[in-house]
This record gives C-alpha cells, structure tokens and sequence, in this order.
C-alpha cells in the first residue's frame, strides 16, 4: 500500500459518523463462557446498582461490586500525542501484542488486528474525553461491535504483574541497594 494513502482509511473511519463502538463484552475462562451488554457495565458505573445479570456475574467469577466499581470508575490521563508515540514504538507494539491476547474482538483471533482494535480504541476514547479515559470509555470506543475477555491470561498477566512488583520492591528496598548505588564495601 502506498504510505501516503495508510492514512485515509484510518481518517475515513474516524470520521464515519455510522462506525459504533462495542456493545457486548464477552467474558471467557476456560469453558465458561457469558457476555454482558455494555451499557449494562456503563450504568452500575453511574448508579452503583448492578443489573439482575451482573450481579449473577460479580458472583459467578467471584468478584466484589465495590471493587468492580473502582475499576470501572478510574479515570487515567492519556494524552493523545505522546501515547500514539509510545503505542507505535517497538515496546507499544509488545505491549499491545500482549494486551491483544487478553482483549480482542470475540471470535478473531488475529493478534495486528487485536493490537490495532485496542490503539484505536484508547485513541479515541481519549479524544472523546479531554484525554482521559475509563474501561468504559475504552469499550464504547473500541471498533467492533463484540470484544472478548480472556480471563485465564488476564489471571496469569496480573500475577506476573504482582510478582513483577514484589521483585522491584524487594529489590529497591533490600541490601543490594547499596550496590545499586554505589555504596557497597566489597
């Protein structure tokens, strides 16, 4: 494709006044399987009253209402310019190959197009919301009407996260430090 036609398609859908976000999140763990509209996630955000199908889900996969809540609600600052950098450098591209394997949309299983569905996403949810966004922000803005939630890799990627942290923790606040710094008598 010739590079100064890459783009328009992205310019096009952008401004398609027809393209809609998503509508159902699909939640996966092994051979459990439910979805959950949206909007349904969207108003216990707003009224922190879960629907009859959320509540059966917050049960089911063992969740807290206040917590799911919180998740729900943070906002974090994403400015547009500096996060399109990050997100097409050689780490960006990593990190969205992993998050791709978490979040995708629900049956395609094609890592660039999963990577591409979450940049878009996060892009313009950030334009939509003076460069913050929200898990639900972030859903209405993602580009297809149906997305999946791997909820096995989810599990994994956060304990690798926390035992991530821990190791960072321990490593700034142990001995070695002083050898991190320079410090060390031997």
């Amino acid at each position: 494709m010739n590079s100064k036609y890459k783009y328009i398609i992205p310019l096009i859908l952008f401004f398609n006044q027809s393209a809609k976000g998503a509508e159902n999140l699909f939640l996966y763990k092994g051979t459990f399987s439910r979805s959950i509209k949206i909007e349904e996630l969207s108003q216990f955000k707003l009224t922190r009253k879960p629907s009859n199908k959320l509540k059966n889900l917050i049960k089911i996969t063992g969740q807290n209402e206040k917590n799911l809540h919180k998740i729900l609600s943070i906002k974090i600052k994403f400015p547009i310019k500096t996060s399109s950098r990050l997100m097409n450098s050689q780490i960006g591209e990593v990190f969205l190959g992993r998050l791709s394997t978490i979040i995708y949309p629900n049956k395609i299983s094609n890592l660039k197009l999963s990577s591409k569905a979450i940049r878009s996403g996060l892009l313009l949810s950030s334009f939509n919301n003076n460069q913050k966004i929200d898990l639900i922000d972030f859903l209405k803005a993602y580009p297809n009407k149906n997305i999946a939630l791997d909820l096995n890799t989810l599990t994994k990627t956060l304990k690798k996260v926390d035992s991530l942290k821990e190791l960072i923790e321990f490593y700034s606040a142990s001995p070695f430090k002083k050898l991190k710094d320079g410090r060390s008598s031997t």
